[in-house]
């Protein structure tokens, strides 16, 4: 856990997942951060270095700051050149606002899910006030799917899964989404218990 933590772009840093398995972020305008497909059994990063414009993202997302203080454990800076240009993502999966004020009154199956757009530089303006740009994404169009976040912050735990899941299987994963999509969360690491004994932090 970092003592002090201020957001600022193109800061890199350690992100501890097991006990010996770290991995590189890097800040973007805030509140996004990419998340490098590369593993460390130390935090620094010990006699590693590396261009991460050379090294493949694992993906991009929202993340809330306290995620940072929690889990980032060292600056990278000085190891890590920061990868350059990276496109901030506009489109976004998120649930209707009409249904969002009356959720109790729909079963899961019926929820409706539009493809809204959130300018990078406005930032998230909630469920009620982002642009929508395509309403009721069908369930079955993957494409559109898989291609976009879901609304919201990224933090903890659930953060600290959909990393380890997508190192595991060469691939982002958002578990969220795919429960959302098909009503089921077909991934491990399901509870506080499992992921404790697969080696992750108890994080405070």
């Amino acid at each position: 856990m970092l003592k002090r933590f201020v957001w600022k772009e193109n800061d890199i840093y350690s992100i501890r997942l097991k006990k010996d398995q770290h991995i590189p972020v890097q800040l973007l305008a805030k509140p996004y951060a990419v998340f490098f497909d590369l593993t460390s059994r130390t935090e620094d990063f010990e006699g590693e270095r590396a261009d991460l414009n050379d090294v493949p993202p694992l993906g991009i997302c929202m993340v809330l700051k306290d995620f940072f203080k929690t889990c980032a454990e060292v600056k990278l800076n000085g190891k890590f050149m920061p990868r350059a240009n990276v496109p901030l993502p506009e489109r976004f999966i998120s649930p209707d606002p009409q249904q969002w004020l009356r959720r109790s009154a729909f079963e899961d199956r019926e929820l409706v899910y539009n493809l809204v757009r959130i300018d990078p530089a406005l930032g998230d303006q909630g469920i009620m006030g982002n642009e929508i740009v395509r309403r009721d994404v069908p369930r079955n169009d993957r494409s559109c799917w898989e291609n976009r976040e879901m609304v919201g912050y990224n933090t903890g735990y659930e953060l600290i899964r959909r990393l380890i899941l997508s190192l595991e299987s060469g691939r982002w994963i958002d578990p969220a989404k795919e429960k959302a999509r098909t009503g089921e969360d077909p991934y491990p690491l399901r509870t506080l218990e499992e992921m404790w004994e697969a080696g992750v932090p108890k994080y405070r």
